[in-house]
């Protein structure tokens, strides 16, 4: 039990006293505590290698996106979300990147309104109001397919 007092009082008088001798060791005073000292030089080795881990990851994920922004920018496609899907959204008279139920309930409201069954009064009514369904059926379609595969739907 003495022990402990002992590098406990050393430990003190080395955070305490000024004037005590500092040893830098790696740049980090020494406690006087070789038990201390050793467990702190294994805990900075652990976090250096730890942090150098860490930043050998964020430079490979700088360098995954530099080459995919080098492929996006060479292939001619334009950067941001795909056109069609872009349209899709404004058909549905919603700004691009709406949560899924926000564009569920914008596709049922339009349909209840222009579904061609309620605009029957004359054969042009209905023909107008079937093709702005099946606008808005695809509108819905292509952001569908977009929101559980993450890629848009083939046109055909």
């Amino acid at each position: 039990m003495d022990q402990i007092f002992e590098r406990l009082d050393r430990l003190f008088k080395s955070w305490v006293a000024p004037e005590a001798e500092e040893t830098v060791f790696g740049g980090r005073r020494s406690t006087g505590d070789p038990d201390l000292d050793d467990a702190m030089s294994e805990l900075d080795d652990f976090l250096d290698r730890d942090r150098t881990a860490a930043e050998a990851r964020e430079r490979e994920r700088l360098a995954r996106e530099a080459r995919a922004r080098a492929q996006s920018s060479s292939s001619g496609r334009p950067a941001g979300p795909p056109q069609a899907l872009v349209a899709a959204y404004s058909t549905l008279g919603l700004a691009y990147g709406a949560p899924f139920p926000q564009v569920k309930a914008a596709y049922k409201k339009l349909l209840m309104q222009h579904h061609p069954d309620r605009n029957g009064g004359s054969a042009e009514s209905q023909k107008r109001a079937t093709e702005l369904t099946a606008k808005i059926n695809a509108a819905y379609q292509r952001i569908e397919t977009w929101t559980t595969t993450g890629k848009l739907p083939e046109e055909g």
